[in-house]
């Protein structure tokens, strides 16, 4: 048995043993074509091979399952259960090491009791939805820690084993560091495309795969996660926060914060003091 097989066959074990489908979303190709041979098999590359997600499959399904869980873990790197825009729960672990992120293990699916799923869809996908085991809190907080320490230790296998190196490309890693070390400068694309020696056409195609966003969509959020922090631990005043976030005055950042988060600064940090 080759040695990424123990993998599979581990991935094998933990579906029979808790009835679940487990899917690895890849980023940029770390376990497939960029590597001598591919990682994981074919048919776990993509959520179509479950078929309440190949019934009605499209770029909502992708923009939730690869950007929005993409985005939220390169906050906050934390297993969690998510419902998609069809109602189908399933649990989402981040593959990562040292912070660098190579993908994210799904495990499910779930009819989630709370959400109804949307009118419209092709009729084979209600009758695999209503063929999913419903999800318990219950279950899902047993699930958690489990399928955590899977993900951690396949990773810790494939990087132990080299089976998969990571060494041509830590970009992503350095484009969340300069917005971090930079956030507070008016920088642009051609800033960041000059620090990664990449084209800004390039650049911007990169960002926009691995985020979701655009260049200064990514920039802002940065900056906004930079005030929300500021909000909470420090009593600086909103100009002396616009300041230290990049923004040209307290009421360019208040106008952008409330568009952003719906609320506020000044009624965020009563919330959240």
């Amino acid at each position: 048995m080759e040695q990424h097989q123990y993998i599979e066959e581990a991935m094998v074990q933990l579906e029979q043993q808790f009835h679940l489908r487990i899917t690895v979303i890849d980023r940029d190709g770390l376990f497939n074509y960029k590597q001598k041979s591919e990682v994981f098999r074919q048919a776990r590359h993509s959520h179509q091979t479950n078929p309440s997600c190949r019934f009605g499959f499209c770029e909502k399904c992708v923009a939730n399952c690869r950007h929005r869980i993409n985005q939220m873990f390169l906050h906050a790197p934390t297993p969690c259960y998510s419902v998609c825009w069809k109602g189908i729960g399933q649990i989402a672990v981040p593959l990562c090491h040292m912070k660098f992120s190579y993908g994210i293990l799904y495990a499910g699916n779930f009819r989630d009791p709370g959400t109804a799923p949307p009118e419209g869809l092709p009729e084979k996908f209600y009758e695999a939805y209503s063929q999913l085991p419903e999800a318990s809190p219950e279950t899902i907080r047993k699930l958690i820690p489990v399928l955590h320490i899977f993900a951690r230790g396949i990773i810790t296998y494939l990087k132990e084993e080299n089976i998969v190196n990571d060494e041509y490309d830590f970009r992503v890693s350095r484009i969340y560091s300069f917005l971090q070390e930079n956030k507070c400068r008016n920088i642009g694309l051609p800033d960041i495309a000059g620090y990664l020696h990449l084209s800004e056409s390039y650049t911007s195609f990169f960002i926009k795969q691995i985020s979701g966003q655009t260049f200064s969509q990514l920039l802002r959020a940065v900056r906004i996660d930079h005030v929300k922090n500021l909000l909470i631990t420090t009593d600086d005043s909103l100009h002396a926060i616009a300041e230290q976030c990049g923004f040209s005055n307290e009421f360019h950042l208040s106008k952008v914060f409330k568009e952003t988060t719906g609320v506020s600064p000044s009624a965020f940090r009563k919330l959240r003091k």
